[in-house]
């Protein structure tokens, strides 16, 4: 196999076919990337030979996807952002939070805290430890390839997506299903675990981010039967009361709403969640489940060393960043980001079986170390909740709704935002 060679057009290949009428069998996806040569002997043994394997030629149906779909683009080099994480992945040993500090090109990175249990209020990272009997614990990549059946989701290579991204390796996308992507992590994990930059190209770096598992209708179930066991101990999320009362009003399903705060992303090794900031103000907590994952964070206050650039909505269904930033924080750029170098930051190798905690405004980038599971939820309380409203509006699409309609939803969202900033009960509405 040429790896990132133009693959073969489908009339050559039946052509092919038409030369071996006895061919009975099926043709791998990634046959279409083979040279002539090599098809002809596969169709010719009836399936039995197949081209000798090269370095960094193993594949699976969605990298095989990955590869023809940079190939249709033409992009002759993973993004920066990727490359940058091979140089630390290949020069440093990233074992504890202290090594992932060392890699941080900020002028400090201190280890995120530990606690038995999250403050109430957040106002640092903290990591606070899953009770040995948490609900999510079995939500491994296996779980979800045998309970996410005729499920999709696009991937891509740079997540969350934002509206000023043009380079056209930060914007591949290709679409999987879970099950597909599971392999294609367990591939990775198998063949480049170490993200070698030579490498790059064979085995590009897509990540299933922001999937929601939970609007299917087993899904559904699941987080019927789990969504109140899911907060870690001693987090105070008063969403949930506030949901209630957007979806009274609206006459939208309770469940079906809440569902898309709950989100799962799939990683393979290397794959990485850029430098941004949670829309609308939210808190954020960031359960693993299976592998390990890197994250970098730097407090509001950081802001000026960061070169923030805010974006508009980008209609994904995985989300968008409003606010990135395109400073690398590993190699960052002397001359454009000049400030990091006095910019501190926190850092944290999460764990199975371990939460992240994130406050309303601070930054995060994070990278999956190994194949691995996380899944994290927005979240708002009596501190931030001012911004909830912004949220509730996103449930709507103002440019495709009719005049009166539109001035409708801005009346009630309006009203439930009184309702929240009134709201002096700090018990969350779990019951």
């Amino acid at each position: 196999m040429e790896v990132l060679a133009a693959p073969l057009e489908q009339s050559e290949i039946d052509e092919l076919l038409s030369y071996f009428p006895d061919f009975k069998g099926s043709l791998p996806e990634e046959a279409r990337y083979w040279k002539k040569s090599d098809l002809e002997l596969f169709l010719g043994s009836n399936g039995q030979l197949k081209p000798k394997e090269k370095r960094g030629a193993a594949s699976c149906p969605f990298l095989s996807r990955a590869r023809q779909r940079l190939a249709e683009l033409k992009i002759g080099e993973a993004s920066a952002e990727y490359l940058s994480w091979c140089r630390v992945a290949n020069e440093k040993a990233l074992r504890s939070a202290g090594s992932a500090c060392a890699a941080c090109a900020a002028s400090s990175c201190t280890p995120v805290e530990t606690a038995k249990e999250a403050p109430a209020v957040p106002r640092v990272p903290v990591v606070v430890p899953c009770p040995p009997d948490w609900c999510g614990r079995s939500w491994t990549m296996e779980f979800w390839k045998t309970h996410s059946k005729g499920l999709w989701w696009t991937c891509r290579t740079r997540s969350p997506a934002f509206e000023h991204d043009r380079r056209a390796s930060d914007v591949v996308d290709v679409e999987g299903s879970p099950s597909e992507y599971v392999d294609y992590a367990m591939l990775l994990q198998e063949k480049d675990p170490d993200c070698l930059e030579e490498n790059a190209l064979a085995f590009p770096r897509l990540v299933m981010d922001g999937w929601c598992p939970f609007v299917s209708t087993e899904g559904r179930a699941l987080l019927e039967r789990h969504w109140r066991e899911l907060t870690p101990k001693g987090v105070k999320d008063l969403s949930f009361k506030w949901m209630r009362a957007f979806t009274a009003v609206f006459s939208l399903d309770f469940i079906d709403y809440l569902a898309r705060f709950y989100k799962i992303s799939l990683g393979a090794p290397g794959c990485i969640s850029r430098l941004h900031v949670t829309n609308n103000g939210a808190h954020t907590w960031y359960t693993q489940i299976q592998g390990r994952r890197l994250f970098i964070l730097f407090s509001p206050q950081q802001t000026e060393h960061l070169a923030e650039e805010e974006g508009g909505a980008v209609d994904h269904l995985e989300g968008y960043a409003a606010s990135a930033s395109s400073v690398d924080i590993f190699f960052p750029n002397p001359k454009r980001h000049s400030s990091f170098s006095n910019a501190k930051a926190q850092a944290v190798i999460l764990q199975p079986g371990e939460t992240l905690v994130v406050p309303s405004g601070w930054w995060h980038y994070a990278v999956h170390l190994d194949a691995s599971v996380t899944l994290h939820h927005p979240f708002w309380g009596l501190q931030n909740r001012a911004r909830i409203s912004d949220e509730l509006r996103e449930a709507f699409i103002a440019s495709k709704m009719p005049v009166e309609f539109r001035e409708m939803a801005a009346r009630n969202i309006a009203q439930i935002h009184e309702q929240i900033m009134e709201d002096d009960d700090d018990d969350s509405d779990a019951e």
